[in-house]
């Protein structure tokens, strides 16, 4: 049964995604793109995930995960204002800076969430990750705050750590 909640659930998270991309502008994206992110997701249930640990969410856990996804666009987009300030800037002020930063978390998803959270939010870049410790490259010395005092962390642990 877990496993075909995995697969229920990495099928919607999948075909959710898509349909933001997509926009669903036709019934011809809906017909061919709902099937393929059907297919991804049995794949991805069979064959990336372990038994030992299975990515399934509670409702409690998605309701975070959504705010969580709130949160990050508000900070992708003030991060990338403040990048295109400093690019535009003749000055050019940008003082680069690697960090390591260690988060302890339960769950490897946990740790690919922030991983992957640093990189996409503009002016930084997750350089590399081994076990709790991640090395991350920051555009100025500013970019590093929310890493530095867990804010990312934080945030990660509520949704995928706390039942």
């Amino acid at each position: 049964m877990k496993r075909a909640t995995n697969i229920g659930q990495a099928m919607v998270l999948l075909a959710g995604f898509w349909a933001v991309l997509a926009g669903l502008t036709s019934p011809g994206l809906v017909a061919v793109g709902l099937p393929v992110a059907a297919a991804v997701a049995a794949w991805a249930g069979l064959r990336l995930w372990t038994d030992d640990e299975p990515p399934v969410m509670s409702a409690r856990q998605w309701l975070r995960f959504a705010g969580y996804c709130v949160r990050l666009v508000r900070d992708i987009v003030s991060a990338a204002v403040l990048v295109a300030e400093k690019v535009l800037d003749p000055r050019m002020p940008i003082d680069p800076v690697l960090i390591v930063h260690r988060a302890r978390f339960g769950r490897e998803v946990s740790r690919v969430a922030l991983a992957n959270s640093i990189t996409l939010t503009p002016g930084t870049l997750t350089v590399d990750v081994d076990g709790d410790r991640f090395v991350v490259h920051c555009l100025a010395e500013g970019f590093a705050d929310d890493i530095r005092d867990g804010t990312f962390e934080r945030r990660i642990r509520r949704v995928f750590e706390e039942p």
